[in-house]
């Protein structure tokens, strides 16, 4: 009888690192996190996170493991796992998959967080049955992953994808890359709650009930607000749900995609936000027929950078 294969995911966030040990049908059999302290130097985070999440996961694994897969924001280079420039980490040329191989012993696979997360709903989510979809993932950041004719689209140098730095309001908002305006420095979710603090600010409203200061703003506090009613905060929603839809509406006309999947942490409030999307998606992507393209939250939810990074493990077994 052959040996069953296990490997591990694993994900960097802006919050937390975390980790599970998966087999081929995507059963998690140990899930473990650890919060990150982005102020840290990069040899600190690991020393303090993505080392002893990834231990912690080893040594509850039912079996040997066979690779790590991990996924981080940034453009990364997955042929030698340096992560060249992540500007919300501001890492520069850090070599992630050297320092988990040295480490570990296990073969490692780095690529960009939501290129990982987009194999993950190939392999196990809602990419599984179409050939041609996109996932946007909404969180500290605002990264996507493309898959077109069934292939994951990486790009000359592995920077496909970078939904959240294109431009959506010229001369906008400072992004953490450089440029402005980006829709990441519109709708991640701390410039969410940014937006909504200057419009405090401005006298457009007022703190939302159970908020002691205008420092406790965040996504999920203005997500709690507008489902209570607060009408600053149902604002706010809906024009990140416009600002969202003029993206997506672009995504629509150059690549025209079956299904659009929204993950991350603030799709958990895509019910507030998503009619204004569709509303300017379908006033601005003209060159499809109407609702063309599915949009709906990617499938798998909080798990997805992990799974996202068992799937590339798995596919490099596949191919050895």
């Amino acid at each position: 009888m052959a040996e069953k294969t296990f490997v591990i995911g694993a994900d960097l966030g802006g919050t937390h690192a975390a980790a599970v040990v998966v087999d081929r049908e995507g059963n998690i059999y140990y899930q473990y996190e650890l919060p990150v302290d982005l102020s840290h130097c990069a040899d600190e985070v690991f020393e303090k996170s993505i080392f002893p999440v990834i231990e912690k996961v080893i040594k509850n694994s039912p079996g040997r493991v066979s690779s790590i897969g991990m996924g981080l924001p940034g453009r990364i280079d997955s042929r030698t796992g340096i992560c060249h420039f992540s500007p919300n980490l501001q890492w520069h040329n850090v070599p992630v998959g050297p320092k988990l191989e040295e480490k570990f012993n296990i073969p490692c696979h780095v690529m960009n967080d939501v290129t990982v997360a987009t194999l993950g709903e190939q392999m196990f989510g809602l990419g599984k049955d179409v050939d041609n979809f996109i996932l946007m993932a909404i969180g500290t950041g605002i990264g996507g992953g493309i898959v077109n004719e069934g292939r994951l689209v990486l790009g000359a140098i592995e920077s496909a994808g970078e939904i959240g730095h294109m431009t959506i309001v010229p001369d906008g908002y400072l992004c953490n890359c450089g440029n402005r305006g980006c829709l990441e420095a519109l709708c991640s979710g701390p410039n969410i709650a940014r937006r909504y603090r200057e419009a405090l600010e401005r006298g457009e409203g007022e703190l939302a009930p159970g908020l002691d200061g205008i420092e406790e703003v965040t996504a999920g506090t203005i997500q709690r607000a507008a489902a209570a009613g607060d009408p600053l905060a149902i604002k706010i929603w809906e024009e990140t749900g416009r600002y969202l839809g003029i993206g997506i509406a672009n995504l629509i006309t150059v690549l025209n995609p079956d299904r659009i999947l929204i993950g991350g942490r603030v799709a958990n409030a895509l019910d507030l936000f998503l009619p204004a999307l569709l509303n300017e998606v379908r006033f601005r992507a003209r060159m499809v027929p109407p609702d063309f393209t599915e949009i709906k939250h990617a499938g798998l939810a909080e798990n997805a950078g992990v799974m996202g990074g068992a799937a590339l493990a798995l596919s490099w077994i596949e191919k050895h």
